[in-house]
C-alpha cells in the first residue's frame, strides 16, 4: 500500500519533555491506523506488545525465559529498522534488570540474563558501576547513582527519553513507509504514558498534601467547628 495518505494524517508530536496533552486520541490514531493492510497491523501489533511489554511478565517469568521470548518475537518483526528500535528498547530493561540485580541480591553474573549487544560485557565487567559502558552508553553514568537511590520515576525519564530521540532519529530516516508508521505509535505511546504517569503523580502529590494539612491541628479544629454550625 502507499503510506503517504496515512502518514500525512498524523500529527506532530511535540518534544517529550513538552507533551502535555496528547495531540490526537488513540481511538482517532486507530482510525487512521485502519488505513494499514491486515499484515501491516499485524507489524505494528507485535511491535507495541514487545515494545511495551506486560510488567507483570516480569514478576512471573523468569529472566531466561523473557530472554527467549523476546528472542523469538523480535524474530518476527520484518522490519530491520524497527527490530533494531524493539531491541534497543529491550537492551536498556537488560541494562536496568542487571543494575538491580547487582544491587538488591548476591548473585554473580553467571546467573545474569539479558538481550542484545551488552550481555558477555556486562558479565564481565560485573563489579564496575556502569559495566564498563560508559563510552558507548553515555547515559549509564547518570543512571547508575539513581538505581542506587531508588529513584525509579526519573530513571524511566532518561530512559524514554533516549528512546524517543531513537524512534525519532529512525523515523525521519525513513519517509513515507511502514518504519515511520510504527516508530510514530511508539512514540505516541511514550508520550501518552509520561501524561499518565505525571498525573498519577499529581494526584498523588494532591492526596499526601491533603493528609497532611487536615492533620494539622489548627485544620482540624476549623473543620469540627463548620461541622458544628451546620449541624
Amino acid at each position: 500500500m502507499s503510506y503517504y495518505t496515512l502518514v500525512a494524517a498524523l500529527p506532530d508530536l511535540p518534544p517529550l519533555s513538552k507533551c502535555k496533552q496528547m495531540p490526537i486520541s488513540r481511538i482517532a490514531l486507530n482510525r487512521r491506523l485502519s488505513m494499514l493492510s491486515h499484515e501491516d497491523q499485524q507489524q505494528l501489533k507485535l511491535a507495541e506488545d514487545l515494545y511495551y511489554f506486560d510488567s507483570e511478565q516480569l514478576e512471573k517469568r523468569s529472566d531466561q525465559a523473557l530472554v527467549y521470548q523476546w528472542q523469538n518475537q523480535l524474530s518476527q518483526i520484518e522490519s530491520g529498522v524497527v527490530r533494531q528500535c524493539i531491541q534497543n528498547r529491550l537492551e536498556w530493561q537488560s541494562l536496568l534488570a542487571a543494575m538491580r540485580q547487582r544491587q538488591q541480591s548476591d548473585q554473580g553474573p553467571e546467573e545474569f540474563y539479558g538481550l542484545g549487544r551488552w550481555t558477555n560485557r556486562i558479565r564481565q565487567h560485573w563489579s564496575e558501576p556502569a559495566f564498563g559502558l560508559e563510552g558507548a552508553l553515555p547515559l549509564m553514568t547518570e543512571l547508575q547513582p539513581l538505581v542506587q537511590k531508588g529513584a525509579a520515576g526519573e530513571i524511566e525519564r532518561q530512559i524514554n527519553n533516549w528512546l524517543w530521540h531513537d524512534l525519532l532519529r529512525a523515523e525521519r530516516r525513513h519517509h513515507f513507509t511502514l518504519e515511520t508508521v510504527i516508530c510514530f505509535v511508539l512514540r505516541w505511546e511514550l508520550a501518552e504514558k509520561q501524561i499518565r504517569n505525571d498525573g498519577d503523580q499529581a494526584i498523588n502529590t494532591f492526596e499526601s498534601m491533603a493528609e497532611v494539612l487536615l492533620s494539622a491541628p489548627v485544620i482540624r479544629e476549623h473543620i469540627e467547628s463548620a461541622f458544628e454550625e451546620l449541624s
